[in-house]
């Protein structure tokens, strides 16, 4: 059993191992938090329910940047929302899927997808199944062409799980920009991968 178990540390070792990082479930847009200038931002309350059972403070410097999905914004960060009552969102705040409401310093924060994809610059997750790669002519049906994992396209608009997306030799069509599980299957073209 150790000479299996050192076997396979060598073999990770020597194959420059990265695990592969969990794409994070999509909700229904991002809210980007200012982080401010200071090392000591001030921190947001999170309550189990809006606005009934105070959880304690959302500390932003230890939530993960996603920075492999969105990229780096200098003096922000952004939270993915799960859900929405009225000014309150739930969001997921680590890597674990927790999640907590609060209620945003700036409304104009949030961002539902639609608003936050439309004209980006984009691209595909690594790793995804071959059928997540491919551009169809209508949402699911009429594959037309497979696209490159790092290739560059543009977000025209969204409709259900499906973006409807231009790539650089102005061919347009449709992929899947969130799975079945609603996880994101897409990220940024600025993102770190």
């Amino acid at each position: 059993m150790a000479l299996l178990l050192t076997a396979e540390i060598a073999y990770a070792a020597s194959t420059s191992y990265v695990p592969v990082k969990m794409r994070p479930y999509s909700g229904i847009g991002i809210l980007m938090v200012s982080t401010g200038n200071s090392e000591l931002a001030e921190p947001y309350q999170i309550y189990e329910e809006p606005a009934i059972e105070r959880k304690g403070e959302l500390d932003l410097r230890k939530i993960p940047p996603y920075e492999w999905i969105f990229g780096t914004v200098e003096n922000s960060l952004p939270l993915i929302v799960m859900s929405r009552k009225g000014n309150w969102l739930r969001v997921s705040y680590d890597d674990a899927g927790r999640e907590a409401w609060l209620n945003p310093k700036r409304a104009a924060a949030f961002k539902p997808w639609e608003a936050f994809l439309k004209g980006q610059p984009a691209k595909l997750l690594p790793g995804l199944q071959k059928r997540h790669y491919q551009l169809y002519q209508q949402p699911g049906r009429g594959a037309s062409i497979n696209l490159l994992p790092r290739q560059l396209f543009t977000v025209v608009k969204l409709e259900g799980d499906w973006a409807l997306v231009m790539t650089g030799d102005n061919s347009m069509g449709w992929l899947r920009w969130r799975d079945e599980d609603g996880r994101l299957t897409i990220c940024l073209g600025k993102a770190k991968q």
